[in-house]
């Protein structure tokens, strides 16, 4: 009787314990790895351990513990990496400039765009390279799109030429291309246009050398 006992709390405690397939065997219990991370030394040597112990080992060697990646797309863990002062101070400069360069890259408050013919009169392209010009002013990138007729890229190249030269002190005319028989191109604002120069060399109406005949 004693025995039968004993198996019986033997076996209630096991059940509590552990868990059993459907033939009796252990389940083994999954580990858990809570805050495991990449840790690149400071030799550029990789490991795996816990945040933990990255931070202790930081402590220790007197180093800064830096996250470098949120998540591995391979391991689906962070990466972090220990650096000096001298290699932190470095990183975030580095990091700075990269943010700072983003937002040069993206300083532009949207595209607009102008559609012009290649048989526009001459007054009527000034007033559409006047409205570019206060459209690049505010930050602005303009696109544009020259509408041409058969056998006539001389007169949409012509307009191109004249929208460069008069749009030069405020934009940067780039991805220039052709479709059919239309021309197609982008004004992008200049990074560095606070300082302009005056209006009596900007404005396309006094730069009649710029001009010429369409």
């Amino acid at each position: 009787m004693n025995k039968l006992v004993i198996f019986r709390k033997l076996f209630e405690c096991r059940t509590i314990s552990t868990r059993l397939t459907a033939d009796g065997k252990d389940i083994p219990k999954k580990k858990t790895f809570e805050n495991r991370i990449t840790l690149i030394g400071a030799d550029n040597s990789v490991s795996i351990t816990d945040l933990k112990n990255a931070q202790n080992l930081s402590a220790r060697r007197e180093l800064k513990l830096v996250k470098v990646q949120d998540a591995d797309s391979k391991t689906r863990r962070p990466v972090y990496k220990l650096m000096t002062n001298a290699e932190y101070h470095e990183e975030e400069i580095s990091r700075r400039k990269e943010k700072q360069v983003a937002r040069e890259n993206n300083s532009t408050k949207g595209q607009k765009l102008i559609t012009l013919s290649s048989r526009i009169a001459e007054h009527d392209l000034l007033t559409g390279v006047k409205k570019m010009a206060k459209l690049l002013e505010k930050h602005y990138e303009v696109k544009v799109v020259i509408s041409g007729h058969e056998n006539e890229e001389t007169k949409s190249e012509k307009i191109y030429s004249i929208i460069e030269k008069n749009l030069k002190s405020v934009g940067q005319l780039v991805q220039k291309r052709s479709k059919g028989s239309n021309l197609r191109f982008q004004v992008q604002p200049l990074r560095d246009n606070s300082k302009q120069t005056n209006s009596d060399q900007s404005s396309p109406d006094q730069n009649s050398d710029d001009k010429g005949p369409l």
